[in-house]
């Protein structure tokens, strides 16, 4: 593997020397005792190692000792796009929804196609979480009749490339109900403003798929990551 120390900034090329030097006297270093080492936390510890190409400081330490690396597995596209959404996620996202769930008394959720499984679960897991009247959508043309002025909807989608989220939005803002749609893949033709959209990624899974073909595995990672700040 190609070590990419052309990556580094000063502080982290301070590091990378320090904790070479040392590991040639201490080869089993943890990431606690390289971060109190060099006067950083672990967090940038981790960063720095993944930054020089590494998958993780047991690996970076490895390197340092000498010692062969492990054989890597090559990645499925699938497993590649999960890992880059782990690693850029920003979770001031997950507070943002656990808040507006905590504020509203009446929970609507909606999805089209596979993605109503995942609300049926989002479903399951507030209902016992949270003292809320939730409830699912099964079809788009029932949600106006459950809007009311103190309740949250909650849209969830893959690629958001369904028309009919405008009218939706537009029955919500009618009822003074506030409305949020959740998309996983960037889409920057979408005309609703920015304040009522999440991105969880920049990606997008293959452009062969239709819609009903594409996983909804971040979706899924997504909710568990509400329900656990929820939970506290």
């Amino acid at each position: 593997m190609r070590i990419r120390l052309d990556q580094l900034n000063d502080l982290e090329l301070q590091i990378h020397h320090k904790l070479s030097e040392e590991s040639k006297q201490r080869p089993n270093l943890t990431i606690t005792e390289a971060a109190a080492l060099t006067g950083v936390s672990p967090s940038k510890i981790s960063k720095f190692v993944k930054k020089l190409g590494f998958l993780g400081y047991k690996e970076y330490a490895r390197f340092l000792s000498g010692k062969e690396l492990v054989k890597r597995k090559k990645l499925s596209n699938e497993f590649s796009r999960i890992q880059s959404f782990m690693e850029n996620f920003d979770d001031s996202s997950v507070y943002y929804l656990a808040d507006l769930i905590q504020k509203y008394d009446k929970i609507i959720l909606f999805g089209y196609g596979p993605t109503n499984i995942c609300m049926e679960y989002f479903e399951y897991k507030l209902t016992y979480t949270v003292d809320k009247h939730v409830i699912r959508a099964t079809q788009a043309s029932l949600i106006p009749s459950l809007l009311t002025e103190n309740s949250l909807l909650l849209i969830f989608s893959v690629a958001g490339k369904f028309a009919q989220f405008d009218q939706l939005f537009e029955e919500a803002k009618k009822h003074r109900a506030k409305s949020l749609l959740v998309l996983e893949e960037l889409n920057t033709n979408l005309s609703l403003d920015n304040s009522e959209i999440i991105y969880l990624t920049k990606a997008h899974q293959d452009d062969h798929l239709a819609s009903h073909e594409k996983t909804r595995t971040i979706l899924f990672m997504f909710i568990e990551e509400v329900m656990r700040e929820l939970n506290k």
